[in-house]
């Protein structure tokens, strides 16, 4: 049987965590989801696509690493992607129901495939 130690902390995947290499990598894959979110978003304005940004910064669990983000934020982009319940109007009649639209989970599936 083969003895590993491998010490925790482990300063070398400490340092490769917060290496300009892995925020590049963050980077790049990250504008990927937003290249896929913005080809699959619908577009009847194209308001949704034209505001998703990528941002990357330390974070994670322990904010060790590099981590990226893909921010959509039209005003209307949490109805558009969580969708929107059945309210009643003041007239008594039900407003009608949006469902989930799941572009940005969507978008993180196909960035899986590649």
């Amino acid at each position: 049987m083969l003895d590993v130690n491998i010490p925790a902390p482990n300063p070398g995947l400490a340092q490769l965590l917060l290496s300009p290499e892995m925020r590049s990598l963050m980077q790049e894959r990250a504008e990927m989801a937003q290249a896929l979110y913005r080809a699959d978003v619908a577009k009847p304005t194209g308001r949704l696509a034209r505001s998703a940004r990528v941002e990357t910064a330390i974070g994670g669990r322990n904010n060790d690493r590099w981590v990226s983000y893909l921010i959509v934020d039209a005003p209307y982009a949490a109805s558009h992607e969580f969708g929107r319940g059945n309210k009643p109007r003041s007239t008594g009649q039900a407003v009608s129901v949006e469902t989930a639209a799941n572009d940005l989970n969507r978008a993180l599936n196909m960035l899986g495939a590649f």
